[in-house]
């Protein structure tokens, strides 16, 4: 192995993400990608070993951070600030016979006005807050590298990970993914047919490169082999190329028959 494929052996056995281990959350008006924290913990152990044996952490520093006054409504005179809760923690784990060591930072709001205007105390604001820095120790380490890079934020990426979770979860995983490679066939089928619709070559050009760049990821949930990516591809420059073709011809004729018109006329 390679010495940089070596280095990255971990990240790429932790970088991808189920779909049943995130969901959509709204912070601050932000639509973002959250993690599920279970999900994480328990891969870590896979990996690792039971915390505390293989992994763990251990606090280094823990404080409550000034944040925003809180100004009585009517007076506009200050009540107190809000706050909000850090802890500093460093995770360590086991890998491959040696011992190794990140540290992060993890937040949450203790104290702090909600959406609706009220103010609320979080009692669990320090579990929350560790949770947070596991998760940011763990994500140095490559876990749901995707959810932290942004990729769910791409649509197709989102379709590939849902196929690809439901492939993992299936009863009978071989009509499963049968059923993934009749979808990229029927959708093929229907951008080679597509092409004959289009009424100008150029427009045909773009559509095609589109669909070239579609299909790596469309065959990467069939799980379908370089090969067979090739020949895909293949089938959609020919069929581009025929449509073409065909637009061309038909140009062509109705030139010669609007000239053969013509001389018939002055004739």
């Amino acid at each position: 192995m390679a010495p940089q494929e070596e280095n990255l052996s971990l990240w790429r056995q932790v970088e991808k993400t189920p779909t049943t281990a995130i969901k959509p959350a709204d912070v601050d008006g932000q639509k973002i990608m959250t993690l599920d924290q279970v999900y994480v913990i328990q891969l870590a152990t896979e990996l690792f070993g039971p915390m505390g044996i293989g992994w763990g952490y251990r606090i280094e520093d823990e404080r409550f951070d000034q944040g925003a006054p809180i100004l009585d409504p009517k007076t506009g005179a200050m009540i107190t600030h809000e706050q909000t809760h850090t802890v500093r923690l460093a995770l360590w784990y086991r890998w491959q016979g040696e011992k190794g060591e990140v540290t992060q930072f993890g937040h949450t709001r203790a104290v702090y006005r909600t959406n609706n205007g009220r103010w609320k105390t979080d009692g669990e604001a320090p579990k929350k807050s560790i949770t947070d820095a596991i998760k940011k120790c763990l994500s140095l380490l490559g876990f749901a590298a995707d959810v932290y890079g942004g990729k769910f934020d791409n649509h197709g990426y989102l379709q590939e990970r849902q196929a690809e979770t439901e492939l993992e979860q299936a009863e009978d995983y071989d009509a499963a993914l049968q059923e993934k490679r009749d979808e990229f066939k029927a959708w093929l089928e229907k951008q080679c047919a597509g092409f004959d619709m289009i009424p100008h070559p150029a427009s045909i050009q773009k559509v095609l490169t589109i669909q070239l760049e579609q299909l790596p990821r469309r065959a990467s949930i069939a799980r379908l082999d370089e090969k067979a990516q090739q020949v895909a591809g293949e089938k959609l420059k020919v069929s581009a190329e025929e449509a073409i073709d065909k637009l061309r011809q038909a140009r062509a004729a109705e030139k010669t028959a609007n000239k053969t018109s013509q001389e018939s006329t002055h004739g």
